[in-house]
């Protein structure tokens, strides 16, 4: 018997909490963190957020699942049909965040053209370009989450691949 995938729809502003219960007990998750840098009485503050609000990344076993669902934090699960999708699609927006860039949830990217990072620092990844006036920026999608993560890229940087 293998573990499975799950994505944890969780409860509103629930996903460190999740987390540390997910750690306490020993089971495996993974919850992407962003820093959103905010001004309070002329300081900056950092705030560590959620980078998928809502959701926890988790692999289980059945009898673990049911185990989890008591925890009365957990609204549902969804099974990850394609976990190998949604790990690459993972490990880019990882990739992504250790970079040096800036990176803030988005909604999910589906206007725009389907691009491929040819050089710097994220060269390799794949994802849908946006633009905003002059800048451009890489789309890293969850497709599982209908989300997606911004970030900023050079327009030299890319090139367009027919998907």
């Amino acid at each position: 018997m293998k573990r499975d995938w799950f994505v944890l729809h969780v409860k509103p502003r629930t996903e460190k909490k999740v987390a540390r219960y997910l750690q306490e007990y020993g089971y495996f998750y993974h919850l992407p963190i962003w820093v959103k840098v905010t001004k309070v009485q002329r300081r900056r503050v950092k705030r560590y957020l959620p980078l998928f609000p809502g959701y926890v990344f988790t692999k289980l076993y059945p009898e673990e699942r049911v185990a989890i669902l008591r925890s009365n934090l957990i609204v549902k699960t969804i099974f990850v049909e394609q976990p190998r999708l949604m790990i690459h699609q993972l490990r880019q927006v990882a990739h992504a965040s250790r970079g040096d860039t800036s990176m803030m949830p988005v909604s999910m990217c589906k206007v725009g053209d389907y691009v491929r990072v040819v050089s710097g620092p994220m060269r390799g990844m794949e994802g849908y370009i946006q633009r905003k006036g002059r800048e451009a920026s890489l789309c890293l999608n969850v497709e599982i989450l209908g989300a997606a993560v911004e970030v900023s890229v050079a327009p030299f940087d890319i090139e367009i691949i027919n998907r």
